[in-house]
Formats: C-alpha cells, structure tokens, sequence
C-alpha cells in the first residue's frame, strides 16, 4: 500500500505542476473528493514536502471556507 501510495502522489505531484487544480484550472469533484485522502497524508507515512506540488495544492484547498468548515466536524477528525 506505501509504495503504491507514494507512486498515486508522484502522479498527482506531476499532474499539479501542470495546472492549478487536479482536472485543470478550475476547482472540481476531482479535488473535492481527493482532498480527504490528501489531508490524511501523516497516515499514509508521506511528508508532503517531497511533492511541492502536491503541497501548493492541499495548503490553497485547506483554505477554502466549505473545507475548513468540513473539517471541523468532530467525527471527521477522530
């Protein structure tokens, strides 16, 4: 699962430097439901920092008003 993993943030890394958002320019379905898999980046044993990309991308979405208040529901979180 690790190495697949880190091969899936190789793709998205490369991907992201190419445009702005996963399907493009614009913010899409594609980045909503990839978020949550992103955010859980700790538990994947992967340091973010190795795809600055991938980074640029999970710091700009974090601060979109609809995640931050996703993110706080409790459960989520647990």
């Amino acid at each position: 699962y690790h190495k697949e993993t880190k091969r899936l943030y190789g793709v998205m890394d490369k991907r992201l430097g190419e445009a702005t958002y996963l399907a493009g320019d614009d913010y899409t379905l594609a980045d909503i439901a990839t978020y949550p898999w992103v955010q859980r980046n700790n538990r994947h044993q992967v340091d973010l920092g190795d795809y600055p990309n991938v980074k640029r991308w999970y710091d700009e979405i974090s601060k979109r008003p609809a995640v931050e208040k996703g993110m706080a529901v409790p459960f989520y979180n647990e």
